[in-house]
């Protein structure tokens, strides 16, 4: 699809999930809810970036703006890289994927709470992270809640009851989780 005319094409929901939109002309183009993982959308015309998810709003913040999101642990670590962390303690990642047609990539990988629910199920550990917004290095176009940073301070633990009633919380409910 390296430079096709797609001008005013619907394209809702469908999978361009490593497309080569590199260069084509997508102005007008209903992308909306379109599987745009990794998409090739260097140099792409758009009239308005619609295809981009709501987290990337993140970007439009003052770089010193300090952001709180989750990340989810097993035995202390990071499932995926089984790196450790600890309350109190800063990190920061060497190496990171800038590149936002990736959905997972090299860096410190944050999300929301509810992704880190979702994505485990029997997680029961989850980390309250800090960082500033110019700290973000990639949001996804594709994400469904999680983005990288390339550095991170953490603030609390908390299990999964507890995330679970925070949740609850926000929306209102004040019923008890009970598991």
């Amino acid at each position: 699809l390296r430079s096709a005319n797609l001008q005013g094409a619907d394209l809702r929901s469908a999978n361009l999930q490593d497309a080569d939109l590199q260069g084509a002309d997508l102005q007008g183009a209903d992308l909306w809810s379109a599987d745009l993982q990794g998409a090739d959308l260097w140099s792409a015309k758009y009239e308005e970036p619609l295809f981009l998810p709501d987290l990337y709003s993140l970007k439009l913040l003052p770089p010193e703006t300090k952001l709180c999101f989750w990340k989810y642990l097993k035995n202390g670590a990071s499932p995926y890289q089984e790196d450790q962390y600890e309350v109190g303690k800063e990190y920061s990642a060497n190496e990171f994927d800038s590149n936002e047609a990736n959905l997972c990539g090299n860096g410190l990988n944050v999300a929301t709470l509810t992704w880190c629910l979702k994505d485990s199920f029997r997680a029961d550990e989850f980390i309250e992270v800090e960082f500033l917004a110019g700290d973000i290095v990639a949001i996804p176009y594709a994400t469904d809640g999680k983005f990288r940073v390339k550095k991170l301070k953490v603030l609390q633990q908390i299990n999964r009851k507890e995330a679970i009633n925070l949740l609850r919380e926000a929306i209102g409910t004040k019923k008890e989780a009970t598991n």
